[in-house]
């Protein structure tokens, strides 16, 4: 047994370890995304759009200027433009612009080929709003609006990102001013044009692979809800929450949920990543809690489980009833730290050495090293981007067969044990016989059934009559093999509706269902004693097994109670004993 303080010290070690590592990581990360320096030059030459682009990202063909009271409207920042400090923007340009603060973005596109549409898209979901402003050839200006804070049935191009469609005059370039609001959450995301053809190629390929992504989560929850019912095995319906929350805050976070499953709720939208998050994170702490079980995690590492999962909850619904900043700081805090502790709780785990915690722990990994992204994301240590955006999606691809995989075979380890312990009811451990009281059970139904029908059956009643001699000369060890030989020849003896059973130490009996004439009795009597006087490998040199056997026809018209299955069974004892002190003989027929 592990003593408590090692076992406490090797939690300490764990911990410090996984909060290295997640720091050792940010830091190597963080030279890789730091944001590129603002220049001073701010001037533009306008993006000549052609059939010969597809996509032109706006990285260093774009400058940012944040309006930190967020009360300037496009037309003022027009007019003051040249007064303003803009900077050239980079394509990991990040920042946090405040509860109240707003990003303006200035771009000049130019329209060569009227024969093509163009769309503006801003590659991540999940900003508060976000609007084009631009003037029509009139003067007047024309807006677009999306955003989380924006029913998506509303936006100018309903899409899981915001989109925005360009003006097609090519006459002249025209400015661009994006709007960004984003508070509490650091900001950072490619703006990048499209050529209308390009744009829906890419999301016909991205709505392929996530609705295939989609489509296995659903399965795995149903196929999960299934052996949760059937196996009554509380794992699977962990797993099935755990999924289920799990595809809900992917939706969320990449959009899809805004599109298709709550297009006309800008409300729920705005909040639901930061609802739906939390608590995949706290499914997944008690899923895994669950299934390895708190004895192999320890005492110490149980007790933070469920205090940190209590704590992201209640983060959880501050952030909801109150959003602040402080809020949405602790609810990062607490995730950062579930993380770590999953990180403890496998490591634990992985060191018991069952091999379905390995594939557990194996199937939870690729989650837990792609949710540190984000986490990342929310410290501004790093800007969005492909990894941010889709590495959970793939890394949940990795875990989905990993998980179910695992799950089969705890539950199938689990069923196998209680099978056993279903089977101790009825049959006799040592022989894998039945035992001695259903045997009886078995006998009184069949002796109902003859007399019902007028039939007989046969019992044969058998000793090992060496039994004794096994145990003194060779020893208790060879004598239970000898009871074993002898369940397996009495096995192969029966047929498919006869039982086979050990009704005493070193006795057995075998009941062969009717209508048994009496020469077939006889034959299973005689194949029983020559099948022991056979040599084995299993028993010692020069030795066998000797079988006395007393076969009846039962039910026996010379007993008064034809269907006391206890007064048969004394007479068969009673002929054994009468038979054992003949040395000469086997086999005895007691009624024909």
């Amino acid at each position: 047994m592990t003593h408590p303080h090692a076992l406490r010290r090797a939690t300490h070690t764990v911990r410090c370890w996984c909060r290295l590592g997640l720091w050792l990581w940010a830091l190597a990360l963080c030279p890789l995304t730091q944001a590129a320096p603002p220049t001073s030059d701010t001037t533009l030459q306008p993006i000549e759009l052609d059939d010969r682009l597809h996509s032109v990202p706006l990285a260093q063909h774009s400058v940012f200027w944040v309006d930190p009271s967020g009360t300037m409207t496009v037309q003022q920042l027009e007019e003051q433009q040249a007064e303003l400090p803009f900077e050239r923007r980079s394509a990991t340009h990040r920042m946090r612009l405040g509860e109240h603060g707003v990003l303006w973005v200035r771009f000049d596109a130019w329209v060569r080929d009227s024969r093509s549409h163009w769309e503006l898209e801003l590659m991540r979901s999940g900003t508060d709003r976000v609007s084009l402003y631009h003037r029509l050839a009139d003067g007047h200006w024309h807006e677009q609006h999306a955003g989380d804070h924006v029913p998506v049935s509303e936006w100018a191009y309903p899409d899981r990102y915001p989109v925005f469609g360009l003006d097609t005059r090519t006459d002249a370039p025209v400015t661009y001013w994006v709007r960004i609001e984003h508070a509490r959450v650091p900001f950072s995301g490619e703006l990048v044009i499209h050529s209308h053809s390009q744009l829906r190629e890419l999301r016909i390929l991205q709505q392929f692979l996530l609705g295939a992504y989609f489509g296995m989560a659903l399965l795995l929850v149903l196929v999960a809800v299934a052996n949760a019912l059937v196996f009554r095995d509380t794992s699977f319906a962990a797993y099935a929450i755990y999924t289920s929350l799990l595809g809900l805050s992917l939706a969320a976070s990449m959009g899809v949920g805004g599109q298709f499953l709550w297009p006309h709720s800008a409300g729920w939208n705005s909040v639901a990543e930061f609802v739906l998050l939390p608590l995949a994170t706290v499914a997944a702490l008690l899923f895994v809690r669950h299934v390895v079980q708190p004895r192999r995690i320890g005492r110490s590492l149980d007790r933070l489980s469920l205090t940190l999962a209590a704590v992201l909850l209640i983060f959880t619904v501050w952030d909801v009833i109150a959003p602040t900043q402080l809020s949405f700081d602790g609810l990062t805090v607490a995730g950062s730290l579930t993380l770590i502790v999953l990180y403890a709780m496998l490591w634990a785990a992985w060191r018991t050495g069952d091999r379905w915690v390995r594939w557990i722990a194996l199937g939870i990994l690729p989650v837990l090293l792609a949710g540190s992204l984000p986490v990342l994301r929310n410290f501004n240590l790093l800007s969005s981007g492909f990894l941010t955006q889709y590495a959970t999606v793939i890394a949940a691809v990795i875990e989905a067969p990993l998980l179910i995989y695992g799950l089969l075979q705890r539950s199938s380890l689990q069923h196998e044990a209680q099978a056993r312990a279903k089977a101790l009811v009825i049959t006799e451990p040592l022989t894998g016989l039945t035992n001695r009281h259903n045997f009886i059970l078995r006998l009184h139904d069949s002796l109902v059934r003859a007399q019902r029908y007028r039939h007989k059956n046969a019992v044969l009643l058998i000793a090992l009559d060496n039994h004794g001699w096994f145990n003194t000369e060779h020893g208790r060890e060879v004598a239970d093999r000898a009871l074993v030989l002898t369940g397996s020849l009495l096995r192969s003896v029966a047929r498919d509706v006869d039982t086979a059973a050990r009704v005493d130490d070193n006795l057995f009996a075998l009941l062969m269902e009717g209508p048994v004439r009496a020469a077939q009795a006889v034959a299973a009597s005689t194949a029983i004693v020559a099948g022991g006087l056979r040599p084995s490998d299993q028993l010692p040199i020069g030795s066998s097994l000797r079988f006395k056997v007393v076969l009846a026809l039962l039910p026996d018209e010379g007993h008064e109670l034809q269907l006391d299955t206890q007064a048969h069974m004394a007479w068969l004892r009673d002929a054994v004993h009468d038979l054992q002190r003949d040395k000469r003989k086997s086999i005895e027929t007691l009624n024909f």
